[in-house]
């Protein structure tokens, strides 16, 4: 038969018991005030306190309750969910802010546009065809070719500025990767020491959660927490960022971009010949690569529609003119100086010079057969394998612009809505609940007095024993 519990061997029991239920409610109520008093800081996830048995001892009913752990009350998988959200949305903002730019600079609402330019050079041709000899409609043509030929030029260098703002953009970006990394490493060690000596490592947990957030923002990534609680970061590929407290960092590089020397490419630092600018595809620094690289750059990209088109009209134009006569009875030399580019179109020498040069004619007799002609390349089909105008390549380009500027506010509003579900869903698993906090408070605070009239009992019933035994 097991031993008796005697009155007097078990009051400092009682005590203890007491006392140490008032430690574990006095640490919950602490708890309480500080989520209370977090509730409005950024990236705080509320805590809770685990209680657990102390266990039992020989001879006695238990040894009472205690604080097992502080939980960090959080849903990894919506954390991971966030982040990825995150990325798309860094992904799509920094290509939208970039289209916004582009669709003003192609922008035909005020009829102040290349299209306009175009109908208006065309009109100047067919005009000279009905008074071939006249300067007024030669000075007429070519002032309209000059503004032909300037708004391909503004038009090319303000899509090159828009695309040297997204390389200059990159050196920064990659600089943020940079810092986010090392900073989560330094957190990874901490948070490796505070684990080992049992502490409580929740608060830096909560920053590495914020920085994990803004590395999501500029690029994505995937992760693993380890037993020891270090956050491991690698690409999509693989190729590690972040293992335990060690960080990889990235670097820039100049002088070996295929469409421009001056461009910038990501490589991890001391490893120049590899190239990573492809594996990065979330998050602003894949938006801001994609747009310069694809968007703008690239054999099919706006650059290179707008250069094709420049091209086709010079061509097309310089085509028929070296046929025709001009003023003198000469062979019509180029009337656009022959270009790769739209960045350098423009009226040649000759032209500029003299406007008698202007080959108008069909034959020496001056008629104006050859600016009906060319007049007529308004609506002749020499554009995408023969099946559409200058005109409606333009178009083309134009509207695929705005498709793509659309598909980019689109996609950037319903992720911001997706976003915000799953942050208003977070909150509701991790934020701090004012009306929780204060129940909480309340059955701690009961908890304790409890605690705390067990004690005075404990203390008053071991006063009467030994009373009883003197």
């Amino acid at each position: 038969m097991g031993g008796l519990y005697t009155g007097r061997d078990n009051m400092s029991s009682i005590l203890n018991i007491a006392k140490e239920a008032m430690f574990a409610n006095q640490t919950a109520i602490n708890l309480t005030g500080s989520n209370i008093a977090n509730v409005n800081t950024p990236g705080y996830t509320r805590q809770r306190p685990l209680f657990g048995s102390l266990g039992e001892a020989t001879g006695q009913v238990g040894l009472g309750v205690g604080i097992e752990a502080i939980e960090r009350v959080y849903d990894s998988f919506l954390e991971v969910q966030i982040n990825e959200q995150r990325s798309d949305l860094g992904y799509n903002e920094a290509k939208k802010n970039a289209l916004d730019r582009i669709e003003v600079i192609f922008n035909e609402a005020n009829n102040e546009g290349v299209s306009a330019f175009l109908d208006e050079f065309w009109n100047a041709w067919e005009d000279l065809s009905i008074n071939p000899s006249g300067s007024v409609a030669r000075e007429a043509l070519l002032s309209d070719a000059r503004g032909l030929a300037s708004i391909f030029r503004s038009s090319s260098e303000e899509l090159t500025s828009v695309q040297q703002d997204a390389n200059s953009q990159i050196e920064g970006l990659v600089d943020s990767v940079n810092s986010y990394l090392s900073d989560i490493a330094v957190l990874n060690d901490k948070i490796a020491q505070v684990a080992t000596g049992n502490e409580d490592a929740n608060a830096l947990m909560d920053s590495r959660a914020e920085l994990l957030g803004n590395l999501a923002e500029v690029m994505d990534f995937n992760s693993f927490e380890d037993s020891n609680g270090s956050t491991n970061i690698f690409l999509l590929n693989g190729m590690m960022l972040v293992s335990g407290n060690k960080a990889q960092r990235l670097d820039t590089v100049i002088g070996n971009h295929a469409e421009d020397p001056s461009f910038c490419d990501v490589v991890f630092e001391g490893h120049e010949g590899d190239v990573i600018n492809g594996v990065v595809t979330g998050g602003q620094l894949a938006g801001v690569l994609s747009l310069r690289d694809e968007l703008i750059g690239g054999d099919d990209g706006y650059m290179s529609r707008l250069d094709d088109l420049a091209v086709a009209i010079v061509d097309t134009v310089n085509g028929l003119h070296e046929s025709g006569f001009d003023m003198y009875g000469n062979l019509g030399g180029t009337f656009f100086d022959p270009v790769t580019k739209a960045s350098d179109m423009c009226v040649s020498a000759d032209i500029e010079n003299d406007i008698n040069r202007i080959a108008a004619a069909q034959t020496v007799n001056g008629d104006g057969a050859l600016a009906a002609q060319i007049g007529a390349l308004r609506e002749a089909l020499v554009m995408n394998g023969g099946t559409a105008t200058f005109g409606d390549e333009y178009a083309a380009f134009v509207g695929c612009i705005g498709q793509d500027a659309s598909d980019a506010t689109r996609n950037s509003d319903r992720q911001t809505s997706l976003l915000d579900q799953l942050t208003t869903r977070r909150e509701s698993i991790s934020g701090v609940s004012i009306d929780e906090e204060m129940v909480n408070l309340i059955k701690y605070q009961t908890g304790y007095s409890a605690a705390a009239r067990l004690c005075t009992v404990a203390q008053e019933l071991k006063d009467t024993l030994l009373a009883l035994g003197q």
